[in-house]
């Protein structure tokens, strides 16, 4: 005899059950994980904009003649 035929209806039922409670969890994880993926993703390319903006914003300041001090107004308190 094998093994299935050994076991009653109702245990095997309970398993397939289990079996596809486990899958439903499984799936419902897969999709949260793949959403979070999307968002990370999302906010990284929006990072690295950001940061080749700044890049850019510092190469021109680095480029730039410096000032001449004696033309800055003076400060404030003066």
């Amino acid at each position: 005899m094998n093994e299935t035929g050994s076991r009653p209806p109702g245990e095997l039922e309970a398993r397939v059950e289990e079996l596809e409670i486990r899958l439903a969890h499984l799936e419902y994880a897969l999709q949260s994980q793949g959403t979070e993926l999307l968002h990370l993703q999302q906010t990284n390319s929006l990072l690295a904009q950001q940061l080749r903006e700044l890049a850019e914003r510092l190469r021109v300041l680095a480029d730039a003649p410096p000032g001449d001090p004696a033309a800055e107004p003076p400060p404030p308190h003066y």
